[in-house]
């Protein structure tokens, strides 16, 4: 059993410690004040030095006791899995099976920085609440582990057609400038609408309290776009077959997300970005649960890049070529698809009807949404769990239907919008035919 760092115990608790710490200070604040302005006045130094010895005894006390919660905890890596134990009076054990880990995560929040120590979070397939943390540890032992854990891990039996094309500037390291960070975060409806109301409120006669509520509810989108775009670096490990990420300001964290895992894959343009050419392409990956699990490790693989980097990445972490994603799946708008809305469907849709198609190529659905915000997603047929077709009011009247692709829990969404009956039948029956994957694993 590898024990973690020494530090691990007063770290998890370093919260509960500062909120003790500063009890004492408020309600003995007389009490200490006075002994300090005695000793700076030359004074007698004894109630001072009396109230640092209480301190630092019960500083050494917490340590002491620490220890007994610090010998309990540890972590093991056995022949089929990873085990990790703690608890003094209640004990807990928890395993993870190899087979069954979906990505291996180095965190390093702002205390763990402060002390040079990290966390190792395994996420599991099961759901988000099914990941382990093991804190803290070394970051020479964090990146060890994560290695180690990481060659463990079944790799993907097949190598995605077209990823070798883009290997070699994806190994450079993709970056993401901080100027292009902090512009993409700005240029976005929810930031601006949030920001004019702001201003309005500062403005006006309304209480001040109403304005800072308004800068409270703009500010969380904000900090998650520049947080996950803060020194955003990615880089493809050819050999394990992995992506690898790197970002944040406040916590920093190395993600390793294995190719194998992610299931759709998807590339957005924002109406503001498009005078820019920047791209944002977000993922699906099996196990991380929805985009709105913190804990999970991001989901936006190009926070905000160009459209060449956007392509490059697409080829890495998609079954399509270069060539294919040009002519087939190209982000700005659909080049042959095989099914389209049709014209009655205007009265439904009447934006985004010239956008909306889906397009087969071998086993791999894209489809294209938005005319003003654009979209294409796109999936190994074989990663669709179910599918839906539905008809609403008014599209039973148009003849119209729409099939929705059901996947498995993740920010990337795909359906053939507002579609001829006949042909959403057709799309239907073409995806039932899909090969699904076999399954070997424990019941």
């Amino acid at each position: 059993m590898r024990r973690v760092h020494r530090l691990t115990p007063l770290l998890r608790f370093w919260t509960v410690i500062l909120a003790l710490l500063a009890v004492v200070v408020l309600n003995f604040a007389e009490m200490i004040a006075e002994p300090a302005l005695e000793f700076f006045r030359g004074g007698d130094v004894a109630p001072l030095a009396v109230g640092l010895g209480v301190f630092v005894l019960a500083c050494v006390c917490v340590w002491a006791v620490s220890w007994f919660w610090w010998k309990a905890t540890g972590y093991e890596l056995r022949e089929e899995e990873l085990a990790l134990q703690r608890g003094v009076l209640s004990r807990q054990l928890r395993t993870a099976r190899y087979d069954r880990i979906q990505a291996v995560d180095v965190v390093e929040s702002v205390i763990a920085r402060i002390f040079r120590v990290a966390t190792v979070r395994v996420e599991i397939a099961g759901g988000a609440s099914s990941a382990i943390e093991i804190a803290y540890l070394d970051r020479g032992v964090a990146e060890e582990l994560r290695r180690e854990l990481l060659g463990r891990v079944q790799s993907r039996p097949e190598e995605p057609a077209g990823a070798a094309g883009a290997v070699d500037r994806a190994d450079e390291g993709l970056r993401v400038p901080l100027a292009r960070a902090l512009a993409g975060a700005g240029l976005q409806w929810s930031f601006l609408l949030g920001l004019a109301f702001t201003l309005f409120f500062l403005t006006s006669p309304l209480p001040t309290a109403t304005a800072l509520a308004a800068v409270v509810g703009i500010l969380p989108g904000l900090w998650a776009q520049i947080d996950a775009s803060w020194k955003f670096t990615a880089t493809h490990d050819t050999e394990q077959d992995l992506l690898n990420l790197s970002y944040g300001l406040a916590d920093r964290r190395r993600q390793a997300i294995p190719l194998a895992r992610i299931h759709g894959v998807r590339a957005y343009q924002p109406m503001l970005w498009r005078p820019f050419g920047w791209w944002r392409v977000t993922v699906t990956v099996a196990g991380y649960g929805a985009e709105s699990n913190k804990k999970s490790g991001t989901s936006r693989i190009l926070p905000v890049g160009t459209r060449e980097q956007a392509m490059d990445v697409l080829t890495v972490v998609t079954d399509l070529s270069r060539e294919e994603l040009e002519t087939r799946a190209r982000p700005e708008g659909h080049a042959r698809p095989d099914f389209t809305s049709p014209t009655r469907a205007r009265l439904v849709s009447p934006v985004d009807l010239s956008q909306q198609a889906v397009t087969m190529l071998g086993d791999v659905a894209i489809t294209h949404t938005g005319r003003l915000s654009r979209s294409v997603a796109i999936i190994h047929t074989s990663h669709i769990q179910e599918l839906t077709l539905r008809r609403g009011p008014l599209q039973q009247l148009l003849r119209l239907c729409s099939v929705r692709f059901d996947l498995v829990a993740g920010p990337v969404r795909m359906a053939g919008h507002d579609l001829d009956v006949d042909e959403g039948h057709a799309l239907l029956q073409r995806l039932r035919t899909r090969e699904l994957p076999s399954y070997h694993g424990p019941l």
